[in-house]
């Protein structure tokens, strides 16, 4: 069973596009479909506008999300 969270430790796909630089909005693009706790928590980073360093490492995290949720080569797909 799904559910919705109402979280302020979570974050809408949308309003972290809005107004996100070209890598951040590929990392966002890259979850969507991802239903995991996580990639809400994850967006919620994406959209305090990370640093370079911190950019860095959530791409890692995003690569290490979506290679649990969909596989290797389908977490790889995603993030070309």
């Amino acid at each position: 069973m799904l559910q919705h969270i109402d979280s302020q430790d979570f974050a809408d796909a949308a309003s972290v596009l809005a107004d996100a630089d070209p890598e951040t909005a590929a990392l966002v693009r890259a979850m969507e479909g991802c239903c995991h706790p996580k990639a809400g928590r994850l967006l919620a980073r994406l959209g305090q506008h990370p640093d370079a360093e911190t950019l860095k490492q959530l791409r890692g995290d995003v690569l290490q999300l979506l290679t649990l949720t969909f596989g290797k080569a389908e977490a790889l797909r995603r993030l070309q």
